[in-house]
């Protein structure tokens, strides 16, 4: 997640690696058996380099073996090469240190980024601070967080004052724990914490947290209610460079709340959208606004097949699309609400018999696994578009919702609006396959054979002389 500041970029200042460690030195890290050989990195900024090393074991083998940052910072190293913070990763071989300081290098150039905050009283000398969400944690950081391996993280750091306020900010933005905290001062004379939940809503926190940050940085000596949060934001506020928020001038509290930064608006603006209620408006670029917009296509793709269906004379086939319909509409309402789904039925199918019928499409209905052609009409093309927006809704549900803990192969959120969104898909193919083989009253079999995948068939044993 990138913040709309001047971001601070960490720089790598010395990079070693060693293939096979000393008997000393290997005991003096407590190395495990069989893993000897070192990749040592220092870079200018400790938490930088902490969510670098983590992304690390993402691509590698190699373990995190130590990480210390050190005190006082970077402004006072020891040397030139010292920076704010040394780690080592070992392995069993020198690829899989390579392969972890590849993509902790990586990550350190392109992700892993402070960002600076103007303030009032000396514009010349930022604020830095750290908002960082990881989407997927690997094995250096879920045990210091104590949370699964694949979690999602909010790994946020700031100056002392400034960490406390934005924390408790970035605490009430979203459904989020605090995994870790670290009490200011840390070594470098910071503080913040890792908080722990769904990915929308670490993100959430960190946007609070920045919102809370630039607050005290607007006007360190305003003894007010910190902002970001789900405090009313009083309309005086003035965000650098002299903005000010939405919704007119005086103290009274808006009707709408920014989910993400809790400023509050008299009147809902055109480029925020409702997420649940008033009090939780997201940009229209949210994924799970993104997954309703594809929910919407669903629902019109289908409703265009079955006019093309109902012109072609196609009652059934009318009749079987409107249950899929129904179907995209209970997936609207329980995404919304937060209902769970129902178990999708359709054609008095269940779902196994929904996917087992489409790998079975030959021995049903003599069709194969099918290419649609232009031979077939206007049928089974609207019908393939409305399949391919239905595969497009599935992503789009699974990218809004992903796993809640766990590795990032543990099914999303949402799993069932992501399944029934699946069989959707597999239903919508089927429907094809059917009306190519002629199985709907008023339609007629396209001309011309269909291309597609079938079976070998099976050869028949040869008769002994």
């Amino acid at each position: 997640m990138k913040i709309d500041l001047p971001p601070l970029k960490p720089r790598a200042l010395a990079v070693r690696t060693i293939p096979d460690a000393s008997d000393e030195l290997a005991r003096a890290f407590g190395l495990p058996t069989g893993r000897r050989a070192l990749g040592i990195i220092t870079a200018t900024s400790d938490d930088a380099l902490y969510a670098a090393l983590d992304q690390g074991t993402k691509a590698s083998p190699a373990d995190v073996v130590y990480a210390k940052s050190f005190y006082a910072g970077a402004n006072y190293p020891s040397g030139p090469f010292s920076g704010e913070c040394i780690g080592v990763y070992a392995g069993r071989d020198p690829a899989e240190i390579d392969a972890a300081l590849d993509a902790c290098l990586a990550y350190l150039e392109t992700d892993a980024w402070f960002y600076a905050a103007t303030t009032a009283e000396d514009p010349d000398r930022p604020v830095a601070f750290f908002p960082h969400v990881i989407a997927s944690v690997g094995r250096y950081l879920a045990p210091l967080a104590d949370i699964p391996v694949g979690s999602p993280l909010a790994y946020l750091i700031a100056p002392p004052l400034e960490s406390v306020v934005g924390l408790d900010a970035a605490c009430k933005a979203g459904r989020v724990q605090v995994a870790k905290w670290f009490g200011p001062p840390s070594e470098t004379n910071f503080g913040g914490g890792y908080l722990a939940g769904e990915l929308p809503a670490c993100e959430a926190a960190a946007r609070a947290f920045t919102a809370a940050i630039l607050d005290v940085c607007a006007a360190p000596l305003a003894r007010r209610s910190t902002r970001g949060a789900g405090e009313t934001i009083a309309r005086s506020f003035v965000r650098p460079g002299g903005a000010r928020p939405a919704g007119g001038e005086g103290g009274a509290p808006g009707r709408f709340q920014a989910l993400a930064t809790g400023e509050r608006f008299a009147e809902k603006p055109d480029h925020l959208t409702h997420l649940v209620d008033d009090a939780s408006l997201v940009q229209k670029t949210h994924p799970r606004i993104v997954a309703r917009g594809k929910l919407d296509l669903l629902q019109s793709a289908v409703l265009d097949a079955q006019v093309a269906a109902d012109a072609d004379g196609a009652r059934g086939l009318v009749g079987e699309l409107g249950e899929i319909l129904e179907l995209a509409r209970t997936l609207v309402g329980a995404e919304v609400t937060g209902r769970e789904a129902p178990p999708p039925r359709l054609f008095g199918m269940a779902s196994d018999e929904l996917r087992d019928a489409t790998h079975h499409t030959y021995e049903l209905y003599g069709v194969p696994f099918m290419y649609p052609d232009v031979r077939q009409g206007p049928v089974v093309a609207k019908l393939s578009l409305a399949r391919g927006i239905a595969r497009e809704a599935e992503l789009a549900v699974i990218a809004a919702f992903p796993p809640a803990r766990g590795a990032v192969t543990a099914p999303p959120a949402r799993a069932d609006l992501a399944h029934a969104l699946n069989r959707i898909s597999s239903a919508i193919y089927l429907l094809a396959c059917r009306y190519v083989a002629g199985l709907y009253e008023g339609s007629r079999r396209p001309l011309g054979p269909v291309r597609g995948w079938k079976p070998p068939e099976q050869k028949k044993p040869e008769k002994k002389a």
